[in-house]
């Protein structure tokens, strides 16, 4: 069962790398763009974290499952918290993605 679970959790994890080329790209021009209208700084928090946290996903998801090995890695209850932390940045990452917005000024 804790084997059918690491690979439900890590199989999770890994499916948004097929899309990290062109998230790379995104991230790396969204970095380097100039805001041209004044952000609040909860947005600006917010866009930020998204950017760097796209491209640091896969150091996320790699240390994560080098330590989840069978082999070497970490073995026990930890092992399953170690296997859902790339899951639960990922709802970060969402979560900063659904706040990062300018709120305009017909919204509310």
């Amino acid at each position: 069962m804790d084997e059918l679970l690491r690979i439900i959790f890590l199989t999770a994890g890994a499916l948004p790398l097929l899309a990290y080329p062109f998230m790379a790209v995104a991230s790396l021009m969204g970095l380097a763009s100039k805001p041209g209208i004044k952000i609040p700084l909860f947005n600006r928090l917010m866009n930020t974290f998204f950017l760097w946290g796209t491209l640091l996903y896969p150091l996320v998801f790699f240390s994560c499952y080098k330590l989840s090995e069978a082999d070497g890695g970490i073995s026990g209850e930890y092992s399953l918290i170690v296997e859902v932390l790339p899951v639960i940045f990922l709802c970060l990452l969402w979560v900063s993605f659904k706040f990062m917005d300018v709120p305009g000024k017909g919204r509310e």
